[in-house]
């Protein structure tokens, strides 16, 4: 009987011996974690769009994007999940496993407000999105197929913008009662319309448009190379500043002559601005935004490169 006993003394030992390298290397992972000397507060994220054409959004997939995060030093990821199609039992176990992994999930679709099966996708994604840690939100598009359907659209219409603002407040407002805040992207829309016949992003953030429920996804490359009408770097920059208090994160996006890259490589509203107005104002996740590339490696890569960017320069 006393033979067994430096049996469990052994088994004992071991078990403290493996419980306290997983504390060491859970702290280590925290050391490790990326951050900018000139602005320490953000958070440096990226989303998981960039790898969409080598890895469509499954539980699977997923996970090896959380494990290329942790290694990395990423604080938190945005899971793209364009039409909501994961199950809800595929994101709690996506939940758990970035919680073993220390990293923070933000839960995205690509539904606009006006399409038509908004609400379908929009029912399924808040089920998914309040499963995860993080900074509580869960973002769509603002616009949708209402731009993809006319390559020459510009702004929304006075009854297209009335049913965006009504759809969003709800959208917002039901949102509020699972305990997260929607995030809505600006994108194809011009910046600013006339507010009589055409509107904007300017407008639908603006004293007629949505309640204090809607938050902004700002994407500060799509003012450049997505945006119908490209904007002025003042322009975009004034409408940030104006706004910075409904921001819940950015993309961090490369545009250069109009159009997006596929690493980080400074703006046409410079990155320093854009940080500098976030960290002032308390907001601190920015998910990296990379023009995607079909080869997952390549993306990997594009990755490292961007954030040997951010850290050589900010």
């Amino acid at each position: 009987m006393n033979a067994g006993i430096p049996s469990r003394k052994k088994f004992v030992f071991g078990l403290a011996c493996l419980l306290f390298f997983a504390v060491i290397s859970q702290a280590n992972a925290a050391d490790k974690k990326i951050v900018l000397q000139k602005y320490p507060d953000l958070k440096i994220g990226f989303t998981t769009a960039n790898f969409l054409k080598a890895y469509p959004p499954t539980a699977a997939n997923l996970k090896k994007l959380l494990d290329f995060a942790s290694e990395q030093g990423f604080s938190f990821i945005e899971i793209r999940d364009p039409s909501a199609t994961l199950a809800l039992s595929e994101s709690k176990g996506l939940a758990a496993y970035a919680k073993q992994k220390g990293i923070e999930v933000i839960y995205a679709m690509n539904v606009g407000l006006l399409d038509a099966d908004y609400w379908e996708v929009y029912s399924r994604g808040i089920a998914n999105a309040s499963v995860f840690d993080g900074p509580k939100v869960i973002r769509t598009g603002a616009n949708g197929g209402e731009m993809l359907a006319d390559e020459k659209k510009t702004h929304w219409t006075a009854d297209e913008f009335a049913r965006l603002v009504q759809n969003a407040n709800l959208a917002g407002n039901t949102a509020k009662m699972f305990g997260l805040q929607l995030l809505v992207e600006n994108a194809r829309e011009g910046l600013q319309g006339d507010g009589i016949a055409k509107f904007g992003s300017v407008e639908l953030f603006g004293g007629k448009g949505v309640n204090q429920n809607v938050g902004l996804q700002a994407d500060v490359g799509n003012f450049f190379c997505t945006s119908r009408v490209p904007s002025t770097p003042s322009a975009a920059g004034a409408f940030l500043a104006a706004n910075v208090g409904r921001i819940g994160y950015i993309h961090l996006k490369t545009s250069k002559n109009n159009k997006p890259q596929p690493v980080l490589d400074g703006n046409e509203l410079p990155f320093d601005t854009i940080f500098g107005l976030l960290q002032k104002n308390g907001k601190s996740y920015v998910a990296i935004e990379l023009d995607p590339v079909v080869s997952a490696n390549d993306a990997y890569v594009n990755h490292i490169k961007s954030i040997e960017y951010l850290k050589k320069n900010f």
